[in-house]
């Protein structure tokens, strides 16, 4: 290969590897619908995630997601409200051992997307979840829903098992009533593009 052919080949490596990052733009959560329900030896209970963040790089073509590229979201422990009150509130606060472990985080390492049909697509990721201080990898299934004004809709639930994380199970009425071991956070949230986007283009 003489050198102008691998100059050229070198350059379209280069202009491709550009034209294609381009694609990626950074969204954030623009409203949610999070929550977290479990059982109890009394009854059900749910609780709301009032606080939340994601930072996410998606790539969109045309509408239709194209690829996660990234994704951290946080959820201030603190911002868990149940409507049960703050008994319930603080139990739930201790188990996170909040006061040195304020937040749950994940952060993603890969994600797969499959068009299912047109503007919507299902998704499998895998990541980083913390709680409690613990870390563990963990793997997420759910829904994109591509809305007509560019934001996007994500759906999805995961069970958890608090003792994996360490996790001492909330109680209340001198230990007579337990909270069960396995909670299912379920997330339902919409993403907007960040407007960071439109000053990193000028």
């Amino acid at each position: 290969m003489n050198r102008s052919t691998k100059t050229g080949l070198l350059l379209t490596i280069a202009m491709f590897a550009v034209s294609a990052s381009l694609y990626a733009q950074e969204y954030i959560v623009k409203t949610s619908k999070s929550t977290i329900q479990g059982t109890s030896t009394l009854h059900d209970w749910e609780s709301e995630i009032s606080q939340l963040t994601c930072k996410t790089r998606l790539v969109v073509e045309n509408n239709v997601l194209k690829k996660i590229q990234s994704a951290e979201v946080t959820i201030p422990v603190a911002g868990i409200k149940s409507a049960h009150g703050k008994t319930m509130d603080n139990k739930t606060y201790d188990a996170f051992l909040y006061e040195k472990n304020p937040n749950i985080t994940f952060l993603l390492i890969a994600a797969h997307v499959t068009q299912l049909e047109p503007g919507k697509a299902s998704f499998e990721a895998s990541g980083y979840l913390e709680m409690a201080g613990t870390s563990k990898s963990v793997k997420l299934s759910g829904m994109a829903n591509m809305l007509p004004n560019g934001d996007i809709q994500f759906t999805m639930s995961k069970k958890i098992n608090m003792t994996e994380f360490k996790m001492t199970q909330p109680t209340a009425v001198m230990g007579t009533i337990t909270v069960g071991a396995e909670v299912t956070v379920n997330f339902d949230f919409t993403m907007t593009p960040s407007p960071d986007n439109q000053q990193a283009k000028q």
